[in-house]
């Protein structure tokens, strides 16, 4: 009777965002990742659910791609608490957007002026 409980006692207790994951076949990153941005697992789960189980940009399913933490490239990263670099955290992004995509140094603004851009070739090209 001991080691049924000692063994009980030794299991993680695993959240529901974890088996939410498990279901939707996404794969959180490791612990040492997660310690580089200041995040837990739930909190780097919490992100993805938030953004539908998807790459915001691309938006494909979250299962079929490799997962990348973006996050603002600021100035003295390596010193930063973990408080501090969570709240750099952007949110998850499929690896190739990530990379190419989305610019580390993009502004919100020039993102819209990139936007606007291609809306008035589009409207121009389809007029």
């Amino acid at each position: 009777m001991g080691g049924r409980r000692s063994a009980a006692l030794g299991r993680r207790r695993v959240s529901a965002l974890t088996q939410e994951a498990a279901r939707r076949g996404v794969t959180p990153p490791s612990a040492t990742t997660l310690r580089r941005y200041g995040l837990t697992q739930d909190d780097w789960l919490a992100l993805l659910k938030a953004q539908g189980w998807k790459c915001p940009v691309c938006t494909k399913a979250a299962r079929l791609v490799r997962l990348n933490t973006d996050h603002d490239h600021v100035p003295g990263w390596k010193d930063r608490s973990p408080a501090e670099r969570a709240r750099c955290v952007r949110g998850v992004l499929c690896a190739y957007c990530n990379h190419r995509r989305v610019n580390s140094r993009m502004s919100a603004s020039e993102a819209r002026r990139i936007a606007d851009y291609l809306k008035r070739y589009e409207t121009r090209r389809d007029a």
